[in-house]
C-alpha cells in the first residue's frame, strides 16, 4: 500500500500506482479504531472529486466517523470515465473487472487499515448500477448500498443469487437519462428495482414514512419515503417529485440523509 500523508487533512491513498485511490479518514483518528468504509463511485463522464464535490460525502467523515474512499473509473474511447456496471450502463469497450478492483480496495483497507471488513457503496447514475452490481456480486461483502438514478439489470436473472442487501434507492420522477419508470429491454423501473431486493430480503409489506428535502429548493419537501417491512434487511425507496437526473442537491442535508442511513446499525 502507497501511504501519501497530506498536512491539510489525513489522507492516504491505497491501490496500484496506475489506479491509486484516495482514502479520508476522520482528523482524530488514532490508527487503532476499526471503522466502516464508503464508497462514493461517480457517474459517467464524472470523477471522484466532482462526485463529492456535489454530494458532500468528504464533509461527513469526522460527524459519521468513516473512511471514504473515492475511486476513478476508467475512460472509454470517447474519453469519457465509467464503470462497468453492466450492459446497459456503462460497458467500457474492453471487459473491465471493477467488481475485482474495487473488492481489491476493501482488502486493503481491511488489511493495512483495520477498516470492518463490510463495506458501503453509493453512487450516482452510472456508479449506482455500480453499486448494484457489487450487491448482486459480493453481497457478503457488503453492509449496504445505494445510489441516485440507477437501476438494476433488466433480466433478473442476472442478479437471482446471493444474500439480501440492506438498498437505499433514491431516484427523480423527471429523469430522462434513467428514466423512473424504467426502459424496456434496458432497465426496470425505480420501485421494481427496489421491489427485487425487498424480495430478497424477505419483506412482506411497504410503509410511508415521511417525506424530506435533499434539495435546494427552500421549503419544499420533493422527496417522498417508501420502507419495505417486515424484512430482515433495510429497502427503502425515495422518490425525488419533479427532479431530473442530476438534482441540485443540497450537499449537507443530502449527505446527512444519505450516510445516517447508510451507516445506521
Amino acid at each position: 500500500m502507497l501511504l501519501m500523508f497530506l498536512a491539510c487533512a489525513p489522507e492516504v491513498t491505497v491501490g496500484s500506482s496506475e489506479r491509486s485511490t484516495p482514502v479520508l479518514s476522520p482528523s482524530d483518528w488514532d490508527g487503532q479504531e476499526a471503522l466502516p468504509v464508503v464508497f462514493l463511485l461517480h457517474g459517467l463522464g464524472s470523477t471522484a472529486g466532482r462526485q463529492d464535490w456535489y454530494m458532500g460525502f468528504s464533509d461527513q467523515v469526522d460527524t459519521y466517523r468513516f473512511h471514504l474512499l473515492l475511486p476513478e473509473g476508467l475512460e472509454r474511447l470517447d474519453g469519457k470515465q465509467s464503470w462497468d456496471a453492466g450492459e446497459y450502463c456503462c460497458n467500457l469497450d474492453d471487459e473491465v473487472d471493477d467488481v475485482g478492483f474495487l473488492l481489491g480496495l476493501q482488502d486493503e483497507m481491511v488489511a493495512d487499515l483495520g477498516a470492518q471488513e463490510k463495506a458501503v457503496y453509493f453512487g450516482h447514475s452510472n456508479g449506482h448500477f455500480m453499486s448494484y452490481r457489487m450487491a448482486c456480486e459480493a453481497p457478503e461483502r457488503i453492509r449496504a448500498i445505494g445510489g441516485l438514478a440507477g437501476s438494476v439489470p433488466w433480466d433478473a436473472q442476472d442478479c437471482a443469487v446471493g444474500a439480501p442487501v440492506s438498498s437505499l434507492h433514491i431516484h427523480g420522477t423527471e429523469d430522462e437519462s434513467v428514466p423512473y419508470e424504467g426502459k424496456e429491454g434496458d432497465h426496470p423501473s425505480a420501485p421494481e428495482s427496489v421491489a427485487r431486493w425487498a424480495e430478497r430480503a424477505g419483506c412482506t409489506d411497504t410503509e410511508a414514512d415521511g417525506t424530506m428535502n435533499l434539495s435546494r429548493n427552500k421549503g419544499k419537501e420533493e422527496t417522498v419515503v417508501e420502507r419495505h417491512t417486515g424484512c430482515s434487511h433495510r429497502v427503502e425507496l425515495w422518490t425525488m417529485e419533479e427532479t431530473a437526473h442530476i438534482p441540485w442537491l443540497h450537499g449537507k442535508r443530502f449527505s446527512e440523509a444519505a450516510l445516517g442511513w447508510l451507516l445506521a446499525e
